[in-house]
Order: structure tokens, then C-alpha cells, then sequence
């Protein structure tokens, strides 16, 4: 038996929601429908996918690294299909694009690559910089288009798209208490040693939703490398919160990581499209605009722009 692209749809849908019922809800069929999907992946590739919980699903490590392939595969179907779609890949042009260091280290280098092998005449020049300097230098035009965390901007001189919504999880090592308690809640953490990562802006967007839930981190370390959260906690130092978009399964020395739901809600990571709203676009500016949502909407009848301030077809264009 061959993996068909339904099967890797169905797979996506319940590793990013977490639950059969929602990834079934989402898309519009049945969670026996779902729970089958992931059965026959499981039968082709011998392993394991999956653990359930009482709250829903958790990815094995095995299933961890297979969603990485699914995302990649999902992303090349779509890519084939907007070049079949469009017939202006041929266009050229300067595309100048603002980034943020999470964007930049967690998300760009695969669909840049594969925006460039659509488009090889437009020419993406990256500048990475804070959200601050990068949303001014949009609305000075300095900038045609930046990725970034659309969850921290509040500008209302920007325009949005979302193109992803990471969630957040708590992170422990392997052996820790936490990871035999079914309900694990804020309250629970932070009686925990906890390592606060800095970079965009984490340690300000991360208080706000520890102290809507009254409580606070015993934070014994801030770092702005994501290394070095991961290696102390993967030995036990500390815990700490951070999105499924930078979760790997282990740490530069090798050790094991366990990322587990948190009952208490807990804002998403976003990451998406921003501009100026009184600026026209270049044609490359549009190409890159479209193929970015080609890509990360694609066969989702829940799109993920939930912060869209605009459509696309009201954008301007020269």
C-alpha cells in the first residue's frame, strides 16, 4: 500500500490540532475518518505516530519527524499547483524582505527556496532586523514585504496575513514529574525552575499570558539562544514554554526533550505577512504575497488567516 496525499492531509491536520474531533471538525469529515488515515500510515511505515491522552493526541518522536516530510510534501503539491495555475512565473523584479530571527531561523529557508525555483527572476534581497525597525521600514518603504511574528505587531498602519499558528507547549526532559500528570496547568509550572527565552520578544509576550492567569515563572535564566534552553532543559534544569514551530525532540548533545499540552489557554505563535497598507506593490512583491498563501492555506477550509486585516484582492499593484 502506497501514503496518498489524503492520508498526509489527514495526519497534518491532527498533529497541529492535537485532536481527532477537531482535525476531523476542520476538515469537514468524520474523526473515525481521521483515526483510519493514521491507522494505514502507521501499518506502511512500521512505527508508531502517535500517543493518545485523555485531551487528545501527542506526535512520538517518530511521528514528529514523518510531519516534517508531510509539511514538505503538502508544500511541493501546492508549489506544482500554483505554477500550473499562474503562467507569470516568469517575472522579474527586486523583492526587498524584511525577517525577524525567529522567521529567519525556524520557517524561511524552505519555502524562500521554493519561491525562488518558481520565480528564479526575482531577485529577494533579506535584511533581518527587530519588529520595531522592520515595521517602520515598511511604512517608509523601505521594505516591499517582511515575515514575522504577526502575533506581536499592533500597528494599525500595517496590514496582516497569518500564515501559520504554532502552539505552545510546555518543555521538560524525559524523566520529569510533570510528565506522568495528566491536567498539567500554569499554576503547575511555575513551581518549576524555568528557563525564559528573549529572542523576539518572547520574554514580553510570554509574561502577558502568565500574568492573565495571575501567576508567574521562577525564572532561573534568560538566554537569547535557543540551544541553550534546550540543553538545560533537557537535562532536567528547568522547563520552559515555547511553540511546536522551534520544538525539536532533542538538544545539540543528544538528549531527549518532551513537549506536553498545557490546559490553561495559551496564545498561539503566528507567524505571517505584514505591509504597508499605503503602499503599492511590485509584481514581485505580489508573487511572493500569493505563493506565500498558495502554500499555507492550501486544501484548509479553516484558513489559518484569522488576523487578516484586508484580502488579497484589494491589494494594489503596479
Amino acid at each position: 500500500m502506497d501514503i496518498t496525499l489524503r492520508q498526509i492531509k489527514y495526519f497534518i491536520a491532527a498533529a497541529e490540532t492535537g485532536k481527532i474531533a477537531a482535525a476531523a471538525n476542520m476538515l469537514s469529515i468524520s474523526p473515525s475518518s481521521i483515526t483510519e488515515s493514521i491507522k494505514e500510515l502507521e501499518s506502511i511505515t512500521g512505527v508508531t505516530l502517535i500517543t493518545r491522552h485523555r485531551r487528545g493526541i501527542n506526535l512520538t518522536f517518530d511521528g514528529f519527524r514523518f510531519l516534517q516530510h508531510c509539511h514538505n510534501i503538502n508544500a511541493s503539491v501546492s508549489n506544482a499547483e500554483y505554477a500550473l495555475k499562474n503562467s507569470y512565473t516568469d517575472i522579474s523584479g527586486d523583492l526587498a524582505l524584511g525577517i525577524t530571527i525567529t522567521v529567519a531561523g525556524y520557517f524561511l529557508a524552505s519555502p524562500l527556496a521554493r519561491f525562488k525555483r518558481t520565480f528564479p527572476n526575482i531577485k529577494v534581497k533579506l535584511e533581518e532586523f527587530p519588529r520595531d525597525r522592520i515595521e517602520l521600514m515598511l511604512m517608509e518603504g523601505k521594505l516591499d514585504l517582511a515575515v514575522l511574528l504577526a502575533s506581536n505587531v499592533n500597528n494599525e498602519d500595517l496590514m496582516l496575513e497569518t500564515l501559520v499558528s504554532s502552539k505552545r507547549r510546555l518543555w521538560t526532559s524525559v524523566n520529569h514529574s510533570l510528565c506522568s500528570k495528566n491536567d498539567i496547568t500554569l499554576k503547575d509550572v511555575s513551581q518549576e525552575p524555568y528557563i525564559q527565552l528573549m529572542i523576539d520578544e518572547a520574554g514580553v509576550t510570554h509574561m502577558n499570558f502568565w500574568r492573565k492567569h495571575g501567576t508567574n515563572p521562577q525564572i532561573i535564566f534568560r538566554t537569547e539562544s535557543i540551544e541553550a534552553v534546550r540543553s538545560m532543559v533537557a537535562v532536567g534544569s528547568g522547563v520552559t514554554i515555547l511553540s511546536d514551530l522551534v520544538y525539536r525532540p532533542w538538544s545539540l548533545e543528544g538528549d531527549r526533550i518532551e513537549a506536553h499540552e498545557i490546559i490553561d489557554e495559551i496564545p498561539s505563535m503566528d507567524i505571517g505577512l505584514a505591509w504597508s497598507k499605503d503602499r503599492k506593490h511590485s509584481k514581485s512583491a505580489r508573487s511572493f504575497m500569493e505563493f506565500c498563501l498558495m502554500e499555507y492555506t492550501s486544501g484548509n477550509p479553516r484558513a489559518n488567516r484569522v488576523k487578516s486585516r484586508k484580502s488579497l484582492s484589494g491589494l494594489d499593484s503596479e
